[in-house]
């Protein structure tokens, strides 16, 4: 299975995290589920319960190979996350 990272963006902060999964849409929720509580201020366990419903659509960054990005609401603010596909 591929690796992908995931680089997400919350309220001026940023966090990663990676895992192997089938594909990086489908899994987005249970990689974002690793971020430790604190990493991105804001995000309290109420909102991370959101996350699972949250989610915009994909959409490939241009230009760029195996990166691809969505954008939602969260609480008030605006989550970025991107998924790339690393290769190792």
């Amino acid at each position: 299975m591929p690796l992908y990272s995931y680089i997400v963006s919350y309220r001026s902060s940023t966090h990663a995290v990676q895992g192997r999964y089938s594909n990086f849409k489908g899994f987005a929720p249970q990689a974002l589920a690793q971020i430790p509580d604190g990493a991105l201020p804001g995000l309290t366990p109420v909102l991370r319960k959101d996350l699972a419903r949250a989610w915009g659509e994909w959409e490939q960054m241009p230009e760029l190979s195996r990166v691809w990005r969505t954008r939602f609401e969260v609480g008030d603010h605006e989550m970025v996350v991107y998924a790339v596909e690393t290769r190792t």
